[in-house]
């Protein structure tokens, strides 16, 4: 779900866009794996947060890069390394808990 959020927020940048969206696929689906509907909600928050920082289909962050002068290759390349590792803490957070049924 996890991932799939990441991807998904390619294509819709928009937050509750993606959530009328994806969420009436997920909740069901979350159900029937046994989990928890906040695990659920967790998994969409980072998958929306995370990847906004990178794409350049963000308004916010493209507005800010122009008021910045700063090059959209520029940022990709300072930034590509601090969100590789916070995916991978998203994904260890989503594990978690999943673990411990988080409510």
């Amino acid at each position: 779900m996890y991932v799939f959020q990441n991807v998904m927020n390619v294509f819709i940048t928009s937050g509750t866009g993606m959530a009328v969206t994806t969420m009436p696929i997920m909740t069901p689906l979350s159900d029937l794996l046994g989990i928890t509907r906040q695990t659920t909600v967790l998994a969409f928050q980072l998958g929306d947060g995370i990847t906004n920082m990178i794409l350049p289909t963000s308004s916010a962050l493209m507005g800010s890069l122009a008021v910045s002068v700063i090059t959209y290759q520029k940022w990709v390349r300072f930034f590509w390394p601090l969100m590789s590792m916070w995916f991978i803490i998203g994904a260890v957070f989503v594990i978690v808990a999943n673990i411990i049924k988080y409510t």
